[in-house]
């Protein structure tokens, strides 16, 4: 390309990468932090979390009555997402919404989202709202993880605009990529040392070499981290993008079923009998496909569209060997759809071995959420999130101190033509 694009390029990647500086810098001290996010939730809010494990156990059945009980002891509410625990001392954990006023046919307004419980006693440990500002001692772990994903902002707008920032932080990193590329003779000679810190050099090189070997090292991961950010905070645009060019499920965001026309408030097959039929639904698919049922991971209902999803870990989830165990991540779970007024099965969604754009995805997905690959992972994952806010300072401190320096534009200007790297600054 001509100089002129170059330097084109250059004020895009410059003045993008200051303008997203700070949204950046958050979102990447945020991931550091909630990569892991189950480990501090249970250090955290051991109140909530963590139970004493008793003998005999619980069963499904015992956690749909608990379900019915959480919902007695507040009429207004509607426990519509019952996660079953997956190791003993792990308490039973709710999603909420307001149940629909007979007198007025809206929901009522609910000061909690998430409600807790203890699967042997049924006990209720305590309730939150996650998505509201709170300076609680038990909404800690969840603010940060809502600061990530949607700022401090109502949920809708927070997370398109976290989308929005992480399309156009995509096409950043492809514009900071070919920054990176030298010009003339001896490219792969000269491109080499772009991936490189050189020893002993002064503040200003050091900061740019900084910059720019971190952000080619870490560039796949970057691209990969801003895509999947993009899925999980508008997974209806990301589903429709790609179910309009490759064979995709994703039950939450293009339902087997259409809306209706009035919520399903008392479907003709009850919470009890959804449990059934996903277990013998999920076992038949396996039997046919030749994969093993794990645990059950949760059993949801969606009055909108009067469907239950029935959620269990298989072999199928994401994860070395075949055998389900107690630390599968729900995010990986098989997903069964049953119609609510007749109790026909309306599909299976596995998670790998069935799309193959449901496999990408969920892999991809997994990565981002720390889902598979334990601890390493996760450390892995850490501190890249603060790679990432290195990579967000050193890009400023680049723009600054050339700022600062006021040197003539002809002395400005030689640096562009020999070349401008890295994800936010450019070459001094």
């Amino acid at each position: 390309m001509s100089i002129a694009v170059r330097r084109l390029m250059v004020d895009v990647h410059r003045y993008v990468g200051l303008a997203l500086a700070v949204f950046i810098l958050i979102i990447a001290v945020t991931g550091s932090i909630i990569a892991f996010y189950d480990e501090l939730e249970r250090s955290v809010n051991s109140k909530l979390r963590v139970v004493e494990p008793r003998k005999p156990g619980w069963t499904l059945p015992d956690l749909l009555v608990i379900r019915e009980q959480l919902e007695a002891q507040d009429p207004r509410s509607h426990v519509f997402s019952l996660q079953f625990p997956q190791r003993p001392d792990e308490s039973v954990f709710s999603r909420v919404m307001g149940a629909i006023d007979p007198q007025t046919g809206n929901p009522f307004e609910l000061d909690y989202n998430e409600v807790f419980a203890n699967p042997y006693t049924g006990q209720r440990l305590g309730e939150r709202f996650v998505g509201r500002f709170s300076l609680q001692p038990e909404d800690l772990i969840s603010q940060v993880y809502y600061l990530h994903y949607a700022f401090v902002m109502p949920l809708t707008v927070g997370t398109l605009f976290i989308a929005i920032l992480g399309l156009i932080w995509a096409l950043d990193c492809f514009v900071g990529l070919y920054l990176t590329l030298p010009i003339g003779k001896n490219f792969f000679g000269r491109w080499k040392t772009a991936w490189q810190i050189k020893r002993g050099a002064g503040a200003n090189r050091l900061i740019y070499d900084t910059h720019r070997a971190a952000g080619l090292w870490v560039w796949l991961l970057l691209l990969m981290f801003t895509l999947t950010g993009f899925a999980l905070d508008q997974p209806g645009l990301y589903a429709r993008a790609v179910n309009s060019v490759a064979d995709y499920a994703h039950f939450q965001e293009l339902p087997p079923a259409p809306p209706l026309e009035k919520p399903l408030l008392d479907p003709p097959v009850d919470w009890y009998e959804a449990l059934k039929l996903g277990q013998h639904y999920l076992g038949a698919e396996a039997q046919a496909q030749n994969f093993l049922v794990g645990r059950a991971a949760a059993l949801e209902y969606r009055r909108d569209l009067g469907v239950y999803f029935y959620l269990a870990h298989t072999s199928r989830d994401l994860r070395d060997g075949d055998t389900p165990t107690e630390s599968d991540s729900p995010a990986t779970a098989a997903t069964v759809a049953i119609d609510a007024r007749d109790g026909r099965l309306l599909g299976v969604q596995l998670p790998r071995g069935q799309r193959a754009a449901n496999t990408i995805t969920s892999w991809l997905i997994a990565l981002h959420v720390t889902a598979i690959m334990g601890r390493p992972w996760q450390i892995a994952v850490s501190l890249f999130g603060m790679l990432v806010a290195v990579i967000t300072v050193t890009g400023v401190l680049i723009w600054w101190r050339k700022r600062r320096s006021r040197t003539p534009r002809r002395a400005r200007e030689a640096p562009a033509a020999e070349g401008y790297s890295g994800v936010l600054g450019r070459d001094s």
